[in-house]
């Protein structure tokens, strides 16, 4: 211990006079701790396990019991269910009963207290002022203690008769009033307002499960909460019931789950691996930056630490002093970073809770994992500390007492291993996305309007090795690189050159520095890449509802409970509109059909006769060729054959003269054959790509046309005050669609972009030019004394900051590409997408605004410093 005393007391004192750097240092490890503890805390909160999954699940229930239609269950040993509900036995798959009006008591032990669990039982449609909504129904006995805690009450109680509801606070906000009514004109009294604990801003309706609300489907599984008695063993009884055809979930399963009994598959290791992958770069990168502003520190205590080995100490001491800094500089960090944490999770639960839009019920705390960061970041503030602690126990006593610093005189060569290890990189990386290409072509052939996407693991595992050995090798040459970049400087003015020259003298510092800011950049480039490939994939498959700047209404009847369509309702709208014109399109129907057992009328379809494949089931519906002949050259051609009597069926072979069999929801009874073309694929647009067209002329020869949706040609955008009177005019404020075609948020995108880009760049840009200017003095001091201006310091400081900031900037942007690359082909996108705008930005503004802020704090004049040794 008596090594490690004396150390241990001057990096104390040293980190105290030094109160500025030491917060740095503190802040660049303690900013990671801080957020991934406060991730890991939100997170666990929001996902919950043990008793408080148990109390979220189940209440104050000894276990949740399941009633099923069936009379036999299998569940495989070692396989207990969490959710779901179990298969049937074999042979029992047949239903013997209806859940919702079993009484399960007698299959129960004596004394045993049951209450139907608020579960989510479909959407229901109510009225709001002036308009109607679709809202989530739950149900269950909220009157009951045993839900006590599975529903979050705000306000007043929950529903205990049937004409009671409860509803969620969205909900009451577009109701504004203490009543709630049905589609069908039913009032139900509002006792209260309540949540559930996840998806908490859904709009929802809390009732009984006797409520007229409820649709009851007699097959469905009801759900309760069962209270045992103190003697039953709920083990045994699960066993029992399943016999029965009902499944006992004991609270003891929710608390402690068993195992997964099918293990971990290598699919399930890939995120992991991601993880640590960007936990590893994150960590990488602490150090460099902290390590570049370590190197600060132990520069400006050249001298002292040269005083330290004058008395008798060693290069061990002198690296242990600088090391203990790194140490107690994690030990501030760390602790700032939990407490800041600690503070900001605790203080501000209503925003995490809409940011997750779950409600935390208790705090989940993962201890392990906090432990785990505050190690890594301990470790990463000594790691920041072993470079400059190893070359500071390498300084000559009469060089560090005179203050002079060690400069590397050697000539800069790239080791040929860390070319091979890049070009290896490289390699991965263009043939692990070569992979995920030929997996995406593949993926194509999905059916028609499906996006393509291509994720296998193993050309992504050797994507994230390639990128992984790339910035390995580039870390590795940066400072060799930075000399070599450095002769090619004979071009630039006074300032530039200089600022070259000491970056390739003290390429100690200005290496780490530069791969700091690269791989910050490579994060943000990353994103940049992705998002824009995500973008374009998003993009292509989106499919348009209308032409664009059209409005479109669909009608779907009553027998669905929407809108009905009648032509006083669609002069309505469009009198509330800027309309040019109005088009109608509709199902083509026999005459007098009638609807089903379902209460679906069923409509004609069409299908292509060769081997029973094609077209089978595609609706038939009737447009104006005059609104079709808007879409391009496609809809000029489409028209065309229309208004020729033929039926157009979207990208299908067809012969020449080749007819379609029009059947009435039955494959097998074809009631006629009409002449059909097809050009191939169609506009992405809904209607083009969901039916086959004919004109209402050789409908209305077929039957009758049953108007499903209407077009509205807009002379300009509606206001919201023009939608929300079409709305009202419609009944629900839902009837209504404009469409404005595929809305990019790529603006927001680059803004973002630009500011996380602009702080990392700035912050490894700071701490190198500050080191710089701790070394530079004595130069500056020499140039002032040679007749040098004043601002030649600061155009000195705003020349480093440019080198360092443009190199970091060009080299990450060029690692972010690799994983660009490989996102194009993962994301589903049709081309590699080159967001120019963000790369611009980062590679060209950000340097400059680097250069602009180092040049705009700078002091112009610096006192006199000796030269003489």
């Amino acid at each position: 211990m008596g090594k490690w005393v004396a150390p241990l007391r001057i990096a104390r004192r040293t980190a105290r006079r030094s109160i500025g750097r030491t917060l740095l240092v503190a802040a660049l490890i303690g900013l990671p701790v801080l957020g991934a503890t406060w991730l890991g805390i939100v997170l666990k909160s929001a996902s919950p396990s043990g008793e408080t999954l148990a109390a979220n699940t189940i209440g104050r229930a000894d276990g949740r019991l399941d009633v099923t239609q069936y009379g036999k269950l299998q569940i495989p040993p070692g396989q207990e269910m969490l959710y779901g509900e179990p298969p049937p036995a074999e042979g029992h798959d047949k239903a013997v009963r209806t859940p919702s009006t079993f009484d399960p008591r007698p299959l129960l032990p004596a004394g045993t207290k049951l209450a139907r669990l608020f579960v989510d039982s479909g959407m229901v449609e109510v009225r709001i002022p002036d308009s109607k909504t679709t809202v989530t129904l739950l149900t269950g006995d909220g009157a009951n203690p045993l839900t006590t805690g599975t529903v979050k009450l705000d306000k007043g109680r929950l529903p205990a008769k049937a004409d009671e509801v409860a509803i969620s606070p969205s909900l009451a906000e577009k109701l504004g009033q203490t009543t709630v009514e049905s589609t069908s004109g039913k009032r139900y009294a509002v006792v209260g307002i309540a949540r559930m604990l996840t998806t908490q801003r859904t709009p929802a309706i809390f009732a009984t499960p006797d409520s007229a609300l409820n649709d009851v489907d007699p097959t469905r599984t009801v759900q309760y909460l069962v209270d045992l008695p103190d003697s039953a063993d709920a083990g045994q009884l699960s066993t029992d019931l399943v016999n029965q055809g009902l499944f006992l979930l004991p609270r003891a399963t929710i608390v402690d789950p068993p195992p997964d009994p099918y293990g971990t598959s290598a699919d399930d290791i890939g995120p992991y691996a991601a993880m640590a992958l960007v936990i590893g770069f994150g960590i990488l990168e602490i150090v460099l930056l902290a390590g570049t502003a370590f190197a600060v520190g132990a520069r400006r205590q050249t001298r002292e630490l040269g005083l330290v080995m004058a008395a008798g100490g060693t290069p061990g001491d002198v690296r242990r002093i600088v090391a203990m800094q790194g140490l107690f500089a994690g030990l501030v960090g760390v602790a700032g970073g939990l407490v800041i944490a600690g503070i900001a999770v605790f203080s501000a639960k209503p925003l995490w809770e809409r940011m997750t839009d779950t409600i935390f019920t208790a705090w989940q705390i993962p201890w392990a994992t906090i432990v785990a960061i505050a190690l890594l970041g301990l470790g990463a503030g000594l790691a920041a500390a072993v470079v400059p602690a190893i070359s500071a126990g390498r300084q000559a006593p009469m060089a560090a007492l005179a203050g002079r610093f060690t400069v590397t005189a050697k000539a800069a060569r790239i080791r040929i291993a860390a070319v091979v290890l890049l070009a290896a990189g490289l390699v991965c990386v263009f043939a692990g996305s070569a992979m995920i290409a030929a997996a995406l072509r593949s993926a194509r052939h999905a059916p028609l309007g499906q996006q393509a996407t291509a994720t296998p693991t193993g050309p992504i595992a050797l994507v994230l090795l390639g990128i992984t050995a790339s910035i390995i090798a580039l870390v590795w040459m940066l400072p060799s690189l930075v000399v070599k970049v450095a002769g090619l400087a004979r071009s630039l003015p006074l300032s530039g050159r200089i600022a070259m020259r000491d970056a390739a003298r003290h390429r100690h510092r200005t290496g780490p520095a530069t791969a700091a800011i690269m791989m910050a950049v490579a994060g943000t480039a990353a994103v940049a890449f992705a998002a824009s490939n995500s973008i374009a994939a998003d993009a292509a498959a989106y499919i348009a509802a209308a032409r664009e700047g059209d409005a479109v209404v669909r009608f779907t009847g009553d027998e669905t409970g929407g809108i009905t369509y009648t032509p006083q309702l669609a002069s309505q709208v469009a009198g509330l509109l800027p309309v040019r014109k109005q088009y109608e399109l509709g199902y083509v129907q026999l005459a007098n059909t009638k609807p089903n057992q379902y209460g679906y009328t069923p409509v004609l379809a069409v299908a292509t006769p060769e081997n029973g494949m094609g077209m089978t089931g595609m609706p038939l519906q009737a447009a104006d060729p005059a609104f079709i002949e808007r879409f391009g050259e496609y809809g000029a051609k489409v028209a065309a054959a229309m208004r020729d009597g033929k039926v157009v069926v979207p990208d299908v072979k067809l012969a020449p003269g080749q007819k379609v069999a029009m059947h009435n929801d039955d494959a097998d009874k074809y009631l006629k054959n009409l002449d059909a073309v097809s050009f191939g694929p169609p506009p992405r647009v809904q209607f083009f790509r969901d039916t086959a067209l004919i004109s209402p002329q050789a409908a209305r020869a077929l039957g009758t046309i049953q108007v499903s949706e209407v077009h509205f040609e807009l002379t300009r955008e509606p206001t919201k005050d023009e939608l929300a009177a079409v709305s009202r005019t419609l009944g629900t404020d839902e009837g209504i669609q404009v469409e404005k075609g595929y809305q990019s948020p790529a603006r927001l995108f680059l803004i973002g972009i630009l500011l996380a880009a602009t702080v990392v760049t700035l912050l490894g840009v700071a701490i190198s030019v500050s080191l710089s200017a701790a070394e530079g003095r004595a130069d500056l001091a020499t140039l002032a004394a040679i007749g040098a201006p004043p601002r030649r310091r600061r155009s000195l400081a705003a020349a480093q900051a440019w080198v360092l900031g443009q190199l970091g900037c060009v080299l990450g942007v060029g690692v972010g590409a690799l994983y660009g690359y490989t996102a194009h082909a993962a994301f589903g996108s049709p081309h590699f997408v080159v967001p120019w705008a963000e790369i611009g930005g980062i590679v060209v503004v950000v340097p400059l605004f680097a250069g602009l802020l180092a040049w705009l704090l700078t002091r112009s004049r610096l006192p006199m410093v000796s030269r003489i040794d």
